[in-house]
């Protein structure tokens, strides 16, 4: 019978006994890509764990021989941490104590931390009370301003209460007493007028009232407050003295000024004295017209942050 010579060249897996050519059958170097027909070695005919880095040549597997998310990131497969210079956190895993909201991530080039951040609820107070710390609060921003001091009737103005401001660690506190300074009252002319409340958040943080008119002297204004214990810890704004004709001003405070001034023949000083804001001094009335205005009461106001 007659045969082509060439068709012994053709070995067909239907022509191999299993398992019947071996490493050892193979020379080396002898199957090249080119002998190997395009998609012929599937992952069902690679031994599990037959490929490793001793049979793979350095840089011959590049970004062009892998199909497009035949690299999964998630799996666990992939190990090993990738450097901050390189684009990665140096990490295996997050620290479970940075897994909540609002955490931030710093870094200095070589390594990470975590800081807590993101606000979480605003307690403005402007009363006596007692703040308690809201779930997942860690510290606060506090800002306090003690009270506003009475202006005299002869143009001579109130002092405004200092102010304060400052973070603190609340992670260990539960609840904090809240203490808020009065305003001070408007007198007539040859009085003094009173002065403002300190306000306090608990042994931490306080704010001095202002000193009412003509405390230091027949003709002059209010000296001012100042804050305690706080980062910022500033005077607030001293009181206008004595003036023949209009209103001296009282003292502006952190928050904003006082009430309005007036001639003597406008309306009188304390009829506007409302309108001011927290821990203003008191305006002086214009010349025996009147008593001055009141101070404002203090006001603390608490940020509660993660």
């Amino acid at each position: 019978m007659a045969f082509d010579y060439n068709s012994l060249k053709q070995i067909t897996n239907a022509g191999i006994v299993a398992n019947t050519i071996v490493n050892s059958n193979i020379g080396n170097n002898q199957i090249v890509a080119s002998d190997i027909a395009g998609g012929n070695i599937i992952g069902a005919n690679i031994a599990g764990s037959a490929v490793t880095n001793s049979v793979i040549a350095g840089s011959t597997i590049t970004s062009t021989q892998m199909a497009s998310g035949s690299v999964n990131m998630a799996s666990s497969t992939v190990s090993g941490t990738l450097p901050i210079a390189k684009g990665g956190t140096n990490l295996t895993s997050v620290p479970a104590s940075s897994g909540s909201a609002s955490t931030l991530m710093t870094t200095d080039g070589s390594t990470l931390s975590y800081s807590y951040g993101g606000l979480i609820s605003v307690n403005v107070y402007t009363g006596n009370n007692t703040w308690s710390r809201p779930a997942g609060c860690s510290r606060v921003r506090v800002q306090i301003v003690g009270g506003g001091a009475g202006g005299s009737g002869h143009g001579e103005a109130g002092g405004a209460g200092g102010y304060a401001e400052g973070y603190l660690d609340v992670s260990g506190i539960g609840s904090v007493s809240i203490t808020i300074g009065g305003q001070g009252g408007g007198v007539n002319y040859h009085n003094v007028g009173g002065g403002g409340g300190t306000s306090s958040f608990g042994p931490y943080f306080s704010a001095s009232g202002g000193e009412g008119a003509r405390n230091i002297g027949g003709h002059s204004g209010g000296r001012p407050g100042i804050g305690s214990g706080a980062t910022i810890s500033v005077y607030g704004g001293g009181g206008t003295g004595h003036s023949h004709h209009g209103a001296g001003s009282g003292g502006n405070s952190y928050f904003g000024g006082a009430n309005i001034g007036v001639h003597t023949n406008g309306p009188h000083t304390y009829d506007y004295e409302s309108h001011i804001a927290p821990g203003a001094g008191g305006t002086g009335a214009a010349n025996n017209h009147g008593r001055g205005a009141y101070g404002a009461n203090g006001m603390i106001v608490v940020w509660n942050l993660r």
